[in-house]
């Protein structure tokens, strides 16, 4: 066994234990980096892990390359990225953009339209959507060109014309016009071997933006338009109730018509079976109902059945003859009548036939009280007229 020479050096360490004691030595300096590094992670994780909420689209931008990555964006999910680069987040889904717009119609007429627009950012542009408009695109994009189709539209009509057309027309034509200026990605015209940039600068790029409804909320005409097309309208209602008037007039005339044809055919189908006895008994019938009426009544006596006068046909078609004196009847010669006296000149006008007598009944009162009977009509051989005095012997 040799020993170790006076003045000699020491055999070095392995590099493990000389980590060993330089870790020993600094151990409090590594502790305060160790922390100072999880401080640093902890503050940077935001910036570094990104998630992508559903239904949404992530466009990277590089700060140390070429900016905004235009070709891919990201999915949904959660991303790491370096923490110096940045996502912008894009809402895939549909939006309604609701504006009122002011329009001019073709006579000068300012009116205000109401328009709802619900629209969607087409995924995989949102990159040149960020480039381009940014994240306010809705403004930049789609209110600007659906405001200026809108004004084109009715700058062709009259406010009366716009207010009368019917709402899904207006939409359909803002809706193909705005297809047109935005057209749809296809894979003719989006070809998958050119970048998007490319795409656009060659005239065949997809489209940005995606329209998919155009809904017109309210329109509001002036205030003297709106009170001329209302009177118009009134005025309208008033025209059609007048022609079903008049339609309604036609069909009563045309009943009316039918009515008359029908009581002429029936006065003629009965006109052979009405007799005198006929007559005589719905006379009777009348008469008897009149009689036994509670109302108070008029009965007016004369004619030669006792019927009322009303119903004496008979009379006046055969006047009834004078009764034959007595003489007469037994083979005598009658008397010679006295011609009634002529009036002298200047002398009252003899007396007139008695009218038939009129006999009224009270309507019954509280009390039975008896009525005095009507007088009871002539006889028919009695003479009813004044008979001149016999001839003085």
């Amino acid at each position: 066994m040799t020993m170790a020479e006076p003045g000699a050096k020491p055999a070095p360490h392995s590099l493990r234990q000389r980590l060993k004691r330089w870790a020993d030595a600094n151990s409090l300096s590594l502790y305060a980096a160790g922390l100072l590094l999880l401080l640093a992670a902890l503050a940077l994780a935001p910036a570094v892990v990104v998630a992508v909420p559903a239904g949404s689209v992530g466009v990277l931008w590089h700060r140390f390359g070429n900016g905004t990555v235009t070709d891919h964006v990201l999915e949904e999910g959660t991303h790491v990225i370096a923490p110096w680069d940045q996502i912008y987040i894009y809402d895939s889904r549909l939006q309604t953009l609701t504006r009122t717009y002011p329009a001019v119609a073709a006579n000068g007429l300012t009116m205000e339209v109401e328009m709802s627009v619900r629209f969607r950012i087409n995924p995989h542009a949102a990159g040149l959507v960020h480039k381009l408009a940014g994240p306010d695109y809705a403004d930049t994009l789609v209110r600007p060109k659906i405001a200026s189709l809108l004004y084109e539209f009715v700058s062709q009509h009259s406010p009366e014309e716009f207010y009368s057309l019917n709402r899904a027309e207006i939409q359909a034509y803002l809706l193909k016009r705005d297809r047109e200026e935005f057209p749809l990605p296809t894979r003719e015209t989006a070809p998958d071997t050119l970048t998007l940039e490319e795409q656009m600068a060659s005239g065949h790029g997809p489209a940005l933006v995606r329209v998919e409804d155009i809904l017109i909320s309210s329109v509001t005409l002036p205030d003297s338009v709106r009170a001329a097309i209302e009177r118009k309208a009134e005025q309208q209602q008033i025209m059609q109730e007048y022609d079903f008037r008049l339609a309604r007039e036609a069909k009563e005339r045309d009943r009316k018509r039918i009515e008359a044809e029908g009581i002429r055919d029936f006065q003629a189908t009965v006109a052979n079976t009405i007799t005198p006895e006929y007559l005589r008994l719905r006379g009777i019938e009348a008469t008897s109902a009149f009689a036994t009426s509670p109302n108070a009544k008029t009965i007016i006596i004369g004619g030669r059945d006792g019927l009322p006068v009303i119903l004496n046909t008979g009379d006046d078609a055969h006047p009834q003859e004078a009764p034959k004196p007595a003489a007469e009847e037994h083979g005598r010669a009658p008397a010679p009548r006295a011609e009634a006296a002529k009036p002298a000149p200047g002398a009252a006008p003899a007396a007139k036939r008695p009218e038939p007598t009129v006999a009224r009944e009270a309507a019954p009162g509280p009390t039975n009280a008896p009525t005095t009977p009507a007088e009871a009509p002539p006889l028919p051989n009695e003479p009813t007229g004044p008979v001149a005095d016999p001839p003085q012997r």
